[in-house]
């Protein structure tokens, strides 16, 4: 319910889900440094502010129809206008939510083995009063069960998506990829984007908004971040969600799970896809959508399970367009469920080749080493 800003998150570093369990490292609860946290002790706090925007998505309402507000800053966008007193149980709403998550938990756990198949949302559907009844008439319709139409292997999906994307030969010592755009965020929010790809695990995001600059590194096994507060590097657990997130910008967006395999065709906005799904860790999925006609990776869906509520990542490529014999899209939709964080990248040019220094990916100077 809380629409934090940060500079991980500003450059589209899905830091609580997508590669949320990349390292044995023990996250710590939120409940440790929120003593009137009651049902959500032993959430990691990484997991705590986007489970709370599902929460209120769900509900269909803002921070405020349980939180209360006492200093927003009136100057800022409508959904960071910041001022809020977490710990307050002031409104009887949150007293409410409390009792309702109590009784999801305890409903999952007792009936569905521990399984988190009812939500927030089950109930609720973007309404904060649950229908019990559906909606007179009744469908004239009678529905039937499609028959199952035949599915492809995954062997030959992913063969059918390497080939689409096209040979990538791999950059040339000191070249490689630049992408130059525009950010797009609701309430008017907008940067330029730039992405330049090198050589290996070589990323560097910069993006220029009106309240500032900040730029996102990759060198290696080292990540960083700076921004007009100082250089921050990251520490090892975040590394491999910036390269997750640095592969979205080459030509093959994802490495191919082991354990990938078809499980149904399902319908995009403009044509069918694949659904190809993978069981990542014990919590985490992966589903990756591929074309049914160009075989090209449409959509890739992260979903990790909480004690509460699934937090999903869903990445969105659409434009295609052919670079020397390789596609990449040119438009990008990225969404964790939380309509302030939801970002669009178009990009406007694309070129390969260019010449890149390796000293642009490096931790900057004045960071902690």
């Amino acid at each position: 319910m809380a629409r934090h800003g940060s500079a991980v998150l500003v450059l589209g570093v899905a830091v609580a889900i997508g590669a949320a369990n990349v390292t044995a490292q023990q996250p710590a609860p939120a409940g440790a440094k929120r003593p009137n946290l009651r049902v959500l002790q032993a959430l990691p706090e990484s997991q705590l502010f986007p489970l709370m925007n599902l929460v209120s998505e769900s509900l269909g309402v803002r921070c405020d129809y349980c939180h209360v507000q006492a200093a927003p800053d009136l100057t800022r966008t409508p959904s960071n206008v910041g001022g809020w007193v977490w710990d307050s149980d002031e409104k009887p709403q949150k007293r409410k939510a409390r009792e309702m998550m109590q009784m999801v938990v305890e409903l999952n756990a007792t009936r569905f083995a521990g399984e988190s198949r009812v939500t927030c949302f089950t109930c609720h559907r973007g309404s904060t009063e649950p229908l019990r009844l559906p909606p007179l008439p009744p469908r004239a319709e009678m529905p039937t069960t499609p028959a199952p139409a035949p599915l492809p292997s995954a062997d030959q999906v992913w063969a059918s998506y390497v080939n689409a994307v096209g040979r990538d030969e791999g950059a040339a010592r000191l070249t490689g990829t630049v992408l130059s755009g525009w950010d797009e965020r609701i309430e008017g929010r907008y940067g330029k984007v730039e992405i330049t790809l090198g050589g290996g695990d070589r990323y560097r995001a910069t993006l220029a908004t009106p309240e500032g600059q900040v730029t996102q590194g990759l060198d290696g096994d080292v990540a960083w971040v700076s921004s007009p507060a100082g250089v921050q590097r990251l520490a090892a657990s975040d590394v491999a969600r910036v390269r997750c997130v640095a592969m979205r910008y080459r030509p093959v967006k994802v490495e191919r799970p082991a354990n990938l395999r078809v499980v149904g065709v399902e319908r995009l906005a403009d044509g069918d896809a694949y659904v190809a799904t993978a069981e990542i860790d014990p919590v985490t999925t992966r589903a990756l959508y591929f074309d049914v006609v160009t075989g090209l990776l449409r959509r890739d869906l992260t979903t990790t399970e909480t004690l509460l509520l699934p937090l999903m990542e869903q990445v969105d490529y659409d434009d295609y367009r052919n670079l020397g014999g390789v596609k990449l899209p040119f438009r990008m939709r990225v969404s964790d469920g939380a309509r302030y964080y939801a970002l669009t990248r178009t990009f406007n040019e694309i070129r390969r080749g260019v010449a890149v220094d390796d000293a642009a990916f490096r931790l900057p100077p004045t960071a902690p080493q």
